[in-house]
């Protein structure tokens, strides 16, 4: 069967229709795809300068804190360094008694008990704590009259306080502080017959050792 030349034409013209469609499709796609592309790659370059200068600013805070840390762990160090690994409380007791005596007050009473732990709250250090209690009076006896013995309650106090501040200011204590400062039979009596009980105080101290 022969065809006619106008079928040929209709069918050469569908062909060409065909090819059009497809050939537009696909050139469509691609410049939705191209499209997608240059936005994305758009938007990574304006991101581009942000994140070199996040990252930049995250090493310097790096450094910063590798700085910070290498000072904590220093002056920890250097903290340890200064406590002893034990606690000889003979050698403590003759400092006390040389203070005691410069500030004219004598040791009636010295104890020491520990050591014993003391772990640092949210840390993994635990020091070994040894605690020294000392009980002294005046140098001086009481007064023979009641109306003096207020001015040698005051006395007592402030030789007390001597001996306080001695002992937190004297490097043999440095690793030390006083826990309890507490006086003692300070109430004057109405007769003074020697049989009464002579004023004292009680100071305790915790003195911190560093087992390493």
């Amino acid at each position: 069967m022969k065809i006619s030349k106008t079928a040929l034409l209709v069918l050469g013209v569908c062909v060409f229709l065909f090819g059009f469609v497809i050939i537009f499709m696909l050139s469509s796609g691609q410049t939705a795809e191209q499209a997608l592309l240059s936005d994305s790659l758009a938007t990574s370059q304006d991101l581009l300068p942000k994140l070199l200068a996040e990252k930049s600013e995250l090493e310097d805070q790096l450094a910063q804190w590798d700085e910070e840390l290498a000072k904590a762990t220093s002056e920890l160090n250097s903290s340890e360094a200064r406590y002893p690994k034990t606690v000889e409380s003979i050698e403590y007791d003759e400092v006390l008694f040389k203070l005691a005596e410069d500030c004219d007050l004598l040791i009636i009473e010295l104890t020491a008990t520990g050591p014993s732990d003391e772990p640092i709250k949210d840390s993994d250090i635990v020091y070994a704590v040894t605690t020294i209690s000392v009980v002294v009076q005046d140098e001086e006896s009481p007064p023979s009259t009641a109306g003096d013995f207020e001015v040698y309650i005051d006395g007592l106090v402030d030789k007390v306080i001597d001996f306080i501040h001695l002992i937190v200011t004297t490097p043999d204590f440095s690793v030390a502080t006083v826990t309890v400062a507490a006086l003692e039979n300070l109430e004057p009596p109405e007769e003074l017959e020697g049989s009464e009980p002579l004023p004292e105080a009680t100071v305790k101290l915790a003195i911190y050792a560093f087992p390493r």
